[in-house]
């Protein structure tokens, strides 16, 4: 199997595509206590979204950052629940495309953008707060540190 970005991207791209409708999401969201319209792709219940809305302190008007964003939803809700600015990025054209119709639908403003969570383009300075859900696994692996021969 290619394991390229780009093939991940496409692999991701009709993933998404074909999440929007599906009866497995409803069920999804339903056990996780979730409102319906909330996009979730991921395990983080109604209750975890508290705590990690309280452990990322966000002020009015600061910038959250959420990393691999897929349709917005977490990224979403929490800004909207702190009035932070969000910027969601996901390698996934659809993902991106799903959240800005979401955030729309919803009336919240937000700045969903194709990328790489490990290489943003954004300034170091830009968030205030980074959110990273279940996706920690798409990050290109560090070098694996070389061994030091000791004495001489």
């Amino acid at each position: 199997m290619d394991e390229s970005p780009e093939s991940r991207a496409r692999y991701f791209d009709n993933w998404y595509a074909n999440l929007t409708g599906s009866p497995v999401n409803a069920i999804e969201q339903r056990h996780l206590s979730l409102p319906p319209d909330l996009l979730s792709t991921s395990l983080l219940t109604w209750d975890g979204i508290a705590e990690v809305t309280a452990a990322l302190r966000l002020s009015p008007g600061g910038t959250l950052v959420d990393l691999a964003c897929g349709r917005g939803g977490y990224g979403l809700e929490i800004a909207v629940r702190t009035g932070a600015r969000l910027i969601g990025i996901d390698f996934s054209a659809e993902a991106v495309r799903q959240a800005r119709e979401h955030a729309q639908r919803r009336g919240a403003a937000a700045d969903f953008r194709v990328g790489d969570l490990a290489a943003t383009g954004l300034d170091t300075s830009k968030a205030d707060a980074v959110l990273c859900v279940d996706a920690i696994q798409f990050a290109p692996q560090p070098d694996a540190p070389t061994a030091r021969s000791g004495g001489s």
